[in-house]
């Protein structure tokens, strides 16, 4: 069973950047297509795979679960068309000069992903589409449905799959990953507080990278 990648649009993004998006999304194809990337997020060791449905109820996927729902395509509250749809909004979100660098945010269950221009600009300069399409795959997870536990270190779902990504393309494309963003990443990925799996509200944005 193969899984598509789809870009619908990317507001905001300069003719540059879409061009730089578009090849990035199609790494992420590269990646969720490739022999193994399945048996991987099966794999994978997870401390949680939350998954909160449309009315807010939580529960715990195991491997075999978080691969479900990306080879079926499944967004929060649609039937699976076996494509991860994306939906991108440029955004002028805090960079890490700042404090505490936002990378992305995306609020549970909807379109669009908002993407932090900083971060794709920084991204565009050292010729790192590797990154940025684990970023796309991280905020992928979040419209699906996944949340972060605040307790996680960085070893839920999202950010699992977001490293799977990265590691499946480093074999073709590792002269294009830029370590200190690989850092930045991980880092921003390890001290998030973006959301709580069991918090009340259903509609609360999601900052990560």
């Amino acid at each position: 069973m193969t899984v598509s990648v789809i870009l619908h649009d990317a507001a905001g993004a300069s003719d540059a950047e879409l061009a730089f998006i578009r090849e990035s999304v199609s790494l992420l194809r590269e990646a969720v297509q490739a022999p193994g990337f399945g048996g991987s997020v099966r794999q994978a060791q997870y401390s949680s795979a939350s998954w909160r449905g449309r009315h807010g109820n939580v529960r715990q996927l195991d491997g075999d679960g978080v691969w479900d729902r990306i080879v079926q395509g499944r967004e929060s509250g649609h039937c699976g068309d076996h494509a991860l749809n994306l939906s991108i909004e440029i955004a002028d979100l805090p960079d890490d000069k700042a404090g505490r660098g936002v990378i992305g945010a995306t609020r549970i269950g909807t379109l669009p992903i908002y993407s932090a221009r900083w971060f794709l600009n920084r991204c565009m300069i050292v010729d790192d589409p590797v990154n940025y399409a684990a970023h796309l795959m991280h905020q992928w997870m979040h419209v699906s449905g996944f949340v972060h536990r605040k307790d996680d270190a960085g070893k839920d779902a999202p950010s699992v799959v977001s490293r799977l990504v990265r590691r499946t393309l480093e074999p073709a494309h590792g002269e294009r990953i830029d370590a200190q963003l690989t850092a930045l990443v991980t880092l921003s990925i390890e001290v998030c507080e973006c959301c709580d799996a069991d918090a009340d509200d259903t509609g609360e944005r999601v900052e990560a990278a």
